[in-house]
């Protein structure tokens, strides 16, 4: 082959390289467009609730002296706003637990470690109810180890106490969860939970007697309350500084099976703000004042004293001496 063909041969090389280049490259650029019109077309994937437990219960609030609507509500959050919420929230199953083999001799130690050596009485299939020689009275469910007492002796407490100093809101704290460790009562979901102290007396310094109440710690980072937002489901009234000196206890708490749950739609934050100054929310809190102010609005799961098989979350409308609950599933009955 001569040199000049070649050169004719590489010129041609060069210009077929050349042409496949900008046929690949047309190519791929079409591709592109039109994979990214087909994509476009595509209808987005709605994500859809599970919804595993069908149909939730209606959450059964206590009885109100007034609705939700008796007020006038002035929106005054940190930003003006309510706050942006998820479509969908989890809720949990919590079992009914069932009486074990041990379940009496359980009831019948922590009756006598807590001063009730009388008895058991049957009261039903699931309750024993135990006494002492002053009266008193302690009822434990033999199923979920929840249980109440009433000392006779709380009008002597109390009497005896009339000079004790209960404005030490964390001392009266520390005793109760110190009282209840000493008999096994204190779990980790409520040691490290948060406290609340309410005295019988509006003066703290000149008050005899208060209640303290205890929450379990935030569960799947939401905030548990209860109907009665400032009342825990384990409380003791306090009428002396000594430790063992709780004329009444309610000890109610609840087991989430926290590997059993299912998402369910939630209301946003203005359907349900909505239904709070339509009725249809539940007051907790009453305020003397007829208008309120909601500082603080947000997600929180609630537990009731009375067993629910299911944890389910609610609208917390918080504002000065006033907080409303509306229930934020869309599913539950009403």
């Amino acid at each position: 082959m001569t040199l000049t063909q070649t050169a004719i041969l590489t010129k041609r090389t060069i210009v077929i390289i050349i042409i496949l280049m900008i046929v690949t490259i047309s190519g791929s650029i079409g591709y592109s467009i039109w994979n990214q019109y087909r994509i476009s077309q595509i209808p987005p994937v709605v994500e859809k609730p599970e919804m595993k437990f069908g149909i939730l219960p209606p959450i059964n609030f206590p009885a109100s002296k007034v609705t939700s609507s008796n007020y006038g509500y002035s929106l005054d959050t940190v930003t003006g706003n309510l706050p942006e919420t998820p479509k969908f929230l989890k809720v949990y199953f919590i079992p009914q637990s069932s009486v074990t083999l041990l379940a009496p001799e359980k009831s019948i130690a922590l009756a006598k470690n807590l001063g009730f050596p009388e008895g058991p009485e049957s009261v039903s299939a699931n309750i024993y109810k135990f006494t002492n020689d002053l009266g008193g009275e302690m009822t434990i469910d033999l199923a979920t180890g929840n249980f109440t007492f009433s000392a006779s002796n709380a009008e002597k407490i109390a009497t005896n106490s009339a000079q004790a100093n209960l404005s030490d809101k964390d001392k009266m704290v520390t005793d109760f969860k110190n009282y209840l460790a000493l008999n096994n009562l204190l779990i980790d979901n409520l040691k490290n939970g948060k406290s609340n102290v309410q005295y019988n007396n509006d003066n703290a310094k000149d008050s005899t007697s208060a209640q303290v109440y205890l929450f379990p710690i935030n569960f799947d980072n939401l905030p548990i309350v209860t109907p009665l937002f400032n009342q825990g489901l384990v409380k003791a009234a306090v009428n002396g500084p000594e430790i063992n000196q709780y004329p009444r206890l309610n000890y109610t708490y609840w087991t989430i099976d926290q590997t059993t749950s299912s998402t369910y739609p939630l209301k946003t934050a203005q359907e349900a703000f909505d239904e709070l100054k339509s009725g249809s929310g539940f007051v907790s809190i009453e305020s003397s004042q007829s208008k309120v102010s909601i500082t603080s609005v947000y997600l929180a799961y609630l537990e009731t004293e009375e067993y629910t098989p299911y944890l389910q979350p609610v609208f917390v409308f918080e504002g000065p001496d006033f907080v409303g609950l509306v229930p934020a599933i869309i599913s539950t009955q009403n």
